[in-house]
C-alpha cells in the first residue's frame, strides 16, 4: 500500500528524532579524552581515576538495563526518553563548575543514568516502529550514536580554545541535550504506546543460557570501544600531539564507525549475521595491532580500522539479539538484559587499561588485550545460528 505524504513526513520526522537521540549518547564520554591531561593536572587524579569518567556511565547503562522492564512499564516511551534527556542535561551542567575528582565522578554518574534510560528504550521503540527495516534503522541509530562521539571529540577542544575556562567546553553539551528535549516534545512526534504483555508473560531473560551468552558476547564487543575512546587521545598525547589533534583522531574513529554501522547491518539482509561480524572483528583486531606495535606508522589508518570494525559490530550485535524474538517488547527485554550484562563488564575495560598504563608506563598492554578479546569474539560468533534461535529461547536453566 502506497504511503500518504503525511505518513512519509511522519516516518522522516521519526527517523530525524532517532538520529537526534543517538547524537546525545556519547559526548558525555568522548568530550573527556582530548582534555584528559588537563583534567589530571587540575585534579591531581591518576589515569585510573580519570578512566572512571568513561567507566561509570557505561556501568550505569548496564545496571539500569537489568531493570528495563519495570522502567519501561512505569514511564512508557515518551516520558522515559524525556526523563533520560533531563537527567543527562543535569549531569553535563555539573561540568560547568571548576573540576574536582568527586564532581567529575558525580557528573559521570548522573549523566550516565540519563544515557542508560535512552539505551533501554530506543531499541524496543525501534523494533516497534520499524520492524520491516530493523537492520537499516538500527544501523542508522548506531551511526548517529557514533557521530555524536565524533562531535564530542572534535568540538570540545575547539570550544575549549574559545572559552574563558577550558572546562566549560565539557558542559556545553547540556545545551544540545536540552534542545533535543524541546524537539522531542513537538506535537509532530507521534510516539506509539508500548503494548506490554501481563507481567507474568514478560520474558525473564535471566532464565535462559542464551541471554547470558549474548550478554557476555556484547561485553566483549563493546570492550574495545570503551578502551579506545578512553585512551586514544592521551595515548597520542604522549607522542606530542595537541588536544585538538588527538580529538580529531578520535573524531575520525567515530566517523568511520558511522560508515561501519550503516554499511555492515545493511549488507546483512538475512538473519545470519555471522560473516559480517567476523569481518568487523578482524578489521578492529588489525587496527589494535597497529596501535600496539607500529603506533607512529599510520595512526589515522589504525584508528579508522578500529572504528569500522567496532562500528559495524555494535548494531549487528543488537539486531542479532532482536532477531531471536518476533514480539518487539519481548525482544526489547532480551536486548536490555544483553546490554545490562554487556555494558557492566565492558565498563571495566577503561579501568583495566588505565591500570596497565599506571603499572607499565605505556599503553601497549592495553591494546594487546583488545587483540586477545577479538580472538575470543571470533570463536563465539559461530554459535549464533539463526535456525536455532527459537529453540535456544525455550531451553531454560
Amino acid at each position: 500500500m502506497t504511503k500518504t505524504p503525511q505518513a512519509k513526513i511522519g516516518i522522516a520526522f521519526g527517523l530525524f528524532l532517532l538520529v537526534l537521540l543517538g547524537l546525545n549518547l556519547r559526548p558525555l564520554l568522548t568530550s573527556v579524552g582530548p582534555l584528559t591531561d588537563e583534567l589530571v593536572n587540575a585534579t591531581d587524579a591518576s589515569y585510573s581515576h580519570i578512566s572512571l569518567l568513561t567507566t561509570v556511565p557505561i556501568l550505569m547503562i548496564g545496571l539500569l538495563a537489568l531493570f528495563a522492564g519495570r522502567l519501561t512499564m512505569a514511564l512508557g516511551y515518551k516520558k522515559g526518553i524525556s526523563l533520560g534527556l533531563i537527567v543527562l542535561t543535569a549531569g553535563l551542567l555539573l561540568r560547568a563548575f571548576p573540576p574536582t575528582t568527586s564532581l567529575l565522578l558525580l557528573s559521570a554518574f548522573i549523566g550516565g543514568f540519563g544515557i542508560a534510560l535512552l539505551h533501554i528504550i530506543i531499541p524496543e521503540l525501534t523494533k516497534h516502529q520499524y520492524l520491516n527495516r530493523l537492520g537499516l534503522v538500527t544501523g542508522l541509530w548506531s551511526a548517529a550514536l557514533m557521530g555524536g562521539a565524533a562531535l564530542g571529540a572534535v568540538i570540545t577542544p575547539w570550544l575549549a580554545n574559545l572559552l574563558s575556562e577550558r572546562y566549560y567546553a565539557l558542559a556545553c553539551w547540556a545545551a544540545f541535550a536540552l534542545l533535543s528535549l524541546l524537539i522531542w516534545w513537538l506535537p509532530q512526534n507521534k510516539v506509539p504506546t508500548a503494548d506490554i504483555p501481563p507481567r507474568h508473560k514478560l520474558l525473564r531473560a535471566h532464565r535462559y543460557p542464551r541471554a547470558w551468552f549474548l550478554g557476555a558476547y556484547f561485553a566483549l564487543v563493546n570492550a574495545g570501544y570503551a578502551g579506545f575512546i578512553a585512551w586514544i587521545a592521551p595515548f597520542y598525547g604522549e607522542f606530542g600531539w595537541s588536544a585538538q589533534q588527538a580529538g580529531n583522531l578520535l573524531a575520525l574513529f567515530s566517523l568511520v564507525q558511522v560508515l561501519g554501522a550503516l554499511l555492515l547491518p545493511a549488507l546483512s539482509r538475512s538473519q545470519d549475521r555471522r560473516l559480517w561480524l567476523v569481518i568487523a572483528v578482524i578489521t578492529q583486531m588489525i587496527g589494535f595491532a597497529g596501535l600496539s606495535f607500529w603506533p607512529n606508522a599510520s595512526p589515522w589508518l589504525w584508528s579508522a580500522l578500529c572504528g569500522f570494525g567496532l562500528g559495524g559490530a555494535f548494531p549487528l550485535c543488537i539486531v542479532m539479539a532482536l532477531d531471536h524474538l518476533d514480539n518487539p517488547v519481548q525482544a526489547g527485554r532480551l536486548v536490555s538484559f544483553m546490554q545490562g550484562i554487556g555494558f557492566m563488564f565492558a565498563s571495566l575495560m577503561p579501568l583495566l587499561t588505565g591500570w596497565f598504563r599506571d603499572f607499565s608506563g605505556n599503553y601497549s598492554l592495553g591494546w594487546q588485550l583488545h587483540i586477545a578479546v577479538g580472538a575470543i569474539i571470533l570463536l563465539c560468533t559461530f554459535k549464533f545460528n539463526p535456525k536455532r534461535y527459537r529453540q535456544v529461547l525455550t531451553e531454560r536453566k
